[in-house]
C-alpha cells in the first residue's frame, strides 16, 4: 500500500546561473567551474541560516528553510558573496508553501512556485512572493519593491512578486514587469463572473472532476466576499452559446473558462479570464499538475480569480490535509447527487462519500454532503449526527468556513424537528461566523435562515426585516436562488397573517424565478405548497391540481422525501375536493416512516381524513408551543391562518 506523502510548510529557496546553457556551449570548463564555486559559498550559507540543502538541478540548487527572514538573509548574503563574481550571475527565488517529501528529495507546488519566481528574478536579484514578504515588511533590516499582480505561467497562478532591495542587490526593469502584470479590477462596480464550467476534454468517464472543480469553484468565488457570481444553474441553463453572449445575458464584466484534460497521472489544464466590458483578457495559462495535487486546483484557481477581481480570499479549508483519492471520490459523489434523476443516484453518491470519509476522515466537506443526503430524505437524525461530528471536527482545526457550514446544516435540521430555538440558534452563530469572514453570500443566506426561523416563531416584524436584508444582498450579487427563496418566505408569511392573495403573489414570484435556473429543489416546494394556496381560496382548482401534481413529480424524481408526504397529502385534499378517488392507505404507512409530524402537518391529516385524533394532535402541539411563547408573540401565534383554524375546528369538536 502507498504511503501517504509527508507535507511540510516551508520557506524554499530556488536559485540558478543565468546563461548556464550558453556558457556551456562556448566555455564548458568555465561553466562547470561556475557551478563549483557557487555550491562551494551557497552551501555553508544555507547551514548558517539553519536551511536544509537538498539538491542541485543542473546549475540550480534548491533548499528550504524553517522562516522567510531565514531564507531571504540566504538568498541576500548570497548575492551580496557574489556580487564581483563575472562568471557568478545567479537569480533566486523565495516562496513559502508546501513541500513533499520523497526520501531526502522534495516536491511539490511550493517548489515549482519558488522555480519560477527564480526565473522572473533580475540577475544578482531576489525576487518573492508576497507571503515571503509580509513576513518580511515590518522588520526594518529588509525593504523591497512590488512587481504587481504576475501569472506564472506553466503553474497555474497568480501571485503577487516583490524584488528585495539591497546595495548589492540588483533591481529589476519595472518597465518589462508593467507589460505582464495582470490588471486587478479597479472600477467602482461590484466585480461580476460567470465561471464557466472546464470543458472535459477526456473520457465521458472523467467528467465529474471538471464539474466538481468548476462547481466548488463558484462556491469559492460566491463566498469570498463582494462580488457576483453567475449560479452554475444559469450557466448550464444557457447551453453552448459563446462566451461572450453568455456573459451578455448573465450581465457579468468577466467571463473564466477553461479545459480539463485527464492523462493517466497527469491533469493537462488551462484558464483564461476575460474582461468584456475591456475586450481583453486579464489572465491565461495552460499548466500540467500531478494526479497528487488534484486537491489544490480548485483551491489556487480561486485563490487567481479572486487576486484578478481584487478581492480577498476567505480563509481556505485545510487543503494539506486531504487525500487525492479521497477528494476524488468526493467530486464523483457531488456530480452523482447534484445530477440526480432518481433515488438510486442518492444511494450511490452516499456509498462514494462513505468511501472518501473511510480514506480521509478530515474531509469535512464531504461529510456536509452526506448529512445533506439524509436530510433531504427526512432522516433527521442520522443528518444531525454526521452534521455534528462534523462540526466538532471542524472546530478542533479552527477551519472557520466549515464550522459556519456545518453550524448553518445544524439549524436547518432543528429547523426540520420544529425545535425553533435551536435553530435559531444555530443560525446565528453561523451568521456570525460568515460575518467575521467578510462572506457576503453566506451572510445573505444566513439572514434567509434566520428570517425563516422567526417565521416559525410567528415575529412577523423581525422574519421580514432579516428577509428583506438577505434579499438586498442576493439582489446586489444577483443570487436567484436566494432571492427566490426570501419571496417565497414573504410569500409564507402572508398566507400566515391571512393575506392569501398576496401570498400567491410572492409565491407565483419565486416559482417563477426558481423555474427560470431549474432549481427543482424550491421548485417541487413552491409547487405543493402553491397548490394548497389555490384550493385553500378556492381560485382555480385545475391549477391547484396541475400544481400538485407537477410538485410531486419533482419531488419525488430527486428524492425530497422530507416534502413528499406533505405533497401527497395535499394531493389527497384537492383530489377529494375535486370527488376524485385517492388512496388514503398510502398516506398512512408513509406516516409511519416519518421522524417528526409538526402540527401543520398534523392538520393536512386531519383536513384530508377528518379523523379526531389528528387534530388532537395538532391542538396539544399548538398548547406546547404557545406556553413557551412571549405574550406578543402568541398573540400572532393564535391569529396565524393553521393555527386559528385548528382552534375553530377544536372548538366545533368540544362544542
Amino acid at each position: 500500500m502507498k504511503n501517504k506523502p509527508i507535507r511540510k510548510l516551508a520557506a524554499i529557496m530556488f536559485t540558478d546561473l543565468a546563461g548556464f546553457t550558453e556558457s556551456m556551449s562556448s566555455d564548458e570548463a568555465a561553466a562547470i567551474g561556475a557551478v563549483k564555486k557557487k555550491r562551494v559559498i551557497i552551501q555553508p550559507l544555507i547551514k548558517k541560516y539553519n536551511g536544509v540543502f537538498v539538491k542541485e538541478i543542473g546549475d540550480g540548487t534548491l533548499s528550504y528553510f524553517s522562516s522567510a527572514v531565514d531564507a531571504s538573509n540566504c538568498a541576500i548574503h548570497l548575492q551580496e558573496s557574489t556580487y564581483d563574481e563575472k562568471h557568478l550571475n545567479i537569480r533566486a527565488g523565495l516562496h513559502i508553501g508546501d513541500i513533499v517529501f520523497d526520501g531526502d528529495d522534495v516536491f511539490g507546488e511550493g517548489v515549482n512556485i519558488a522555480s519560477r519566481l527564480e526565473s522572473l528574478s533580475p540577475i544578482g536579484g531576489v525576487c518573492v512572493s508576497k507571503n515571503i514578504y509580509d513576513e518580511l515588511e515590518n522588520k526594518k533590516e529588509f525593504n523591497g519593491t512590488s512587481l504587481g499582480l504576475q501569472s506564472l505561467k506553466g503553474v497555474g497562478r497568480l501571485l503577487e512578486v516583490y524584488t528585495l532591495k539591497g546595495d548589492k542587490l540588483k533591481d529589476p526593469d519595472i518597465k518589462e514587469f508593467e507589460e505582464t502584470q495582470v490588471q486587478k479590477h479597479t472600477d467602482n462596480e461590484v466585480p461580476s463572473i460567470a465561471i464557466i464550467p472546464f470543458d472535459n476534454k477526456g473520457a465521458d468517464e472523467d467528467i465529474f472532476y471538471a464539474y466538481g472543480i468548476s462547481s466548488d469553484l463558484i462556491s469559492d468565488v460566491a463566498s469570498a466576499g463582494l462580488i457576483r457570481v453567475a449560479s452554475l444553474k444559469e450557466i448550464e441553463e444557457l447551453g453552448d452559446l459563446p462566451f461572450k453572449e453568455k456573459a451578455r445575458k448573465l450581465s457579468v464584466r468577466y467571463v473564466s473558462n477553461g479545459t480539463l484534460w485527464k492523462m493517466g497521472e497527469i491533469f493537462q489544464l488551462s484558464i483564461e479570464l476575460y474582461d468584456i466590458k475591456d475586450s481583453k483578457v486579464v489572465w491565461s495559462d495552460r499548466w500540467q499538475e500531478n494526479w497528487d495535487n488534484l486537491p489544490l486546483i480548485k483551491s489556487n484557481l480561486s485563490d487567481g480569480l479572486l487576486k484578478a477581481l481584487d478581492t480577498k480570499p476567505k480563509p481556505l479549508k485545510r487543503l494539506e490535509t486531504i487525500d487525492t483519492k479521497a477528494y476524488e471520490l468526493y467530486l464523483k459523489a457531488k456530480h452523482r447527487y447534484d445530477k440526480r434523476d432518481s433515488k438510486d443516484d442518492t444511494r450511490l453518491a452516499r456509498g462514494l462519500l462513505q468511501k472518501a470519509i473511510k480514506i480521509d476522515d478530515s474531509l469535512i466537506t464531504a461529510k456536509n454532503l452526506l448529512g445533506t443526503t439524509y436530510r433531504q430524505m427526512d432522516e433527521n437524525e442520522k443528518a444531525l449526527e454526521i452534521y455534528s461530528a462534523a462540526l466538532d471536527q471542524a472546530e478542533m482545526l479552527d477551519d472557520k468556513p466549515s464550522i459556519g457550514d456545518c453550524l448553518s446544516n445544524i439549524g436547518t435540521v432543528s429547523l426540520n424537528k420544529s425545535e425553533y430555538e435551536k435553530s435559531l440558534d444555530y443560525y446565528n452563530r453561523a451568521l456570525k461566523i460568515r460575518e467575521e469572514l467578510g462572506d457576503k453570500w453566506g451572510i445573505g443566506v444566513s439572514l434567509r435562515d434566520v428570517s425563516l426561523c422567526y417565521l416559525t416563531k410567528y415575529d412577523y416584524d423581525r422574519c421580514l426585516d432579516f428577509s428583506k436584508r438577505s434579499l438586498a444582498i442576493a439582489e446586489e450579487l444577483d443570487d436567484k436562488i436566494v432571492i427566490g427563496s426570501n419571496l417565497g418566505i414573504i410569500g409564507f408569511l402572508y398566507f400566515s397573517i391571512g393575506e392569501k392573495e398576496i401570498a400567491i403573489d410572492y409565491l407565483e414570484k419565486a416559482l417563477k424565478i426558481n423555474q427560470k435556473i431549474d432549481y427543482k429543489f424550491n421548485i417541487g416546494n413552491w409547487l405543493w405548497f402553491m397548490a394548497y394556496l389555490y384550493y385553500d381560496q378556492e381560485q382555480d382548482m385545475d391549477k391547484a391540481l396541475e400544481y400538485i401534481q407537477r410538485g410531486l413529480i419533482i419531488i419525488k424524481e430527486i428524492g425530497l422525501k422530507e416534502n413528499e408526504l406533505p405533497a401527497y397529502v395535499t394531493q389527497g385534499i384537492i383530489y377529494k375536493h375535486l370527488g376524485k378517488d385517492f388512496d388514503g392507505d398510502k398516506i398512512y404507512e408513509m406516516i409511519s416512516e416519518r421522524e417528526h409530524v409538526s402540527f401543520e402537518f398534523y392538520t393536512l391529516l386531519y383536513e384530508f381524513f377528518k379523523e379526531k385524533t389528528y387534530l388532537l394532535s395538532a391542538y396539544k402541539q399548538i398548547q406546547e408551543i404557545a406556553d413557551t411563547m412571549e405574550e406578543q408573540l402568541k398573540v400572532n401565534f393564535f391569529d396565524s391562518t393553521l393555527v386559528k383554524r385548528v382552534m375553530d375546528e377544536y372548538a366545533k369538536l368540544e362544542g
